[in-house]
């Protein structure tokens, strides 16, 4: 597709899917999703800002650049992005949000994950994937609410704070968003702006457009 084009009209606020259709790509087809099932840490899991977990990352190459993936022994914990060289910088800032965890370094133990996360062909709901969100309340009721945007979809935050019951609270939505710690996986990149705009991406707009891209692309195939 021409992507100039196709970055316009998300721009502008058209859907997903239907930028596919109207760059020319072949239909919708069948879209895969990717069927999560997660649970919350307790609050005091929460406040002991992760004391007595010990959290497994390893980088690993993925469609939208290199990907930190964090793993606890129930789950996926944590999935950031950068490019070459931003690597110390990534994860500094996902083990800084449970400074009191132990961090290990273990590849072969995050490769499953990675390989799991992005590849649609074991997109099953027969084998979920699980996911562990630590945050506090409020933000995990926002990560839920990213769940069930469906791939190909996009919804403004304020609808995002009428769901959860805080119709005022777009701002503080718009924060949660931000300080996900399982990108792609939680889709921020499906929240946009009132008027449809693609806003601020903690990992960069051209990656957030990536992403709604690649999906598109599954979509089509």
């Amino acid at each position: 597709m021409t992507l100039d084009h196709a970055r316009r009209l998300l721009d502008q606020g058209m859907p997903v899917l239907e930028t596919a259709l109207e760059v020319g790509m072949s239909g919708p087809g069948r879209l895969h999703d990717l069927f999560v099932t997660h649970e919350a840490m307790s609050p005091g899991n929460y406040k002991s800002r992760g004391a007595g977990l010990v959290m497994r990352h390893g980088f690993h190459v993925s469609p939208f650049g290199i990907a930190l993936v964090m793993t606890t022994d129930r789950g996926l914990a944590g999935l950031a992005f950068c490019d070459v060289g931003g690597e110390r910088a990534a994860l500094a800032d996902m083990t800084g949000r449970w400074p009191n965890a132990t961090h290990v370094e273990d590849v072969a133990a995050t490769a499953p994950f990675a390989a799991r996360i992005f590849d649609p062909r074991r997109w099953r709901r027969e084998e979920p994937l699980r996911v562990v969100l630590i945050g506090t309340d409020f933000q995990v009721r926002v990560w839920e609410a990213l769940l069930r945007i469906p791939p190909g979809r996009a919804k403004p935050y304020s609808t995002i704070a009428a769901e959860i019951g805080a119709p005022r609270a777009s701002r503080a939505v718009g924060a949660a968003i931000g300080a996900n710690p399982v990108s792609f996986v939680v889709p921020c990149h499906r929240a946009v702006g009132k008027s449809g705009a693609l806003t601020g991406y903690h990992w960069g707009l051209t990656r957030k457009r990536a992403m709604l891209g690649w999906e598109a692309g599954q979509a089509a195939g």
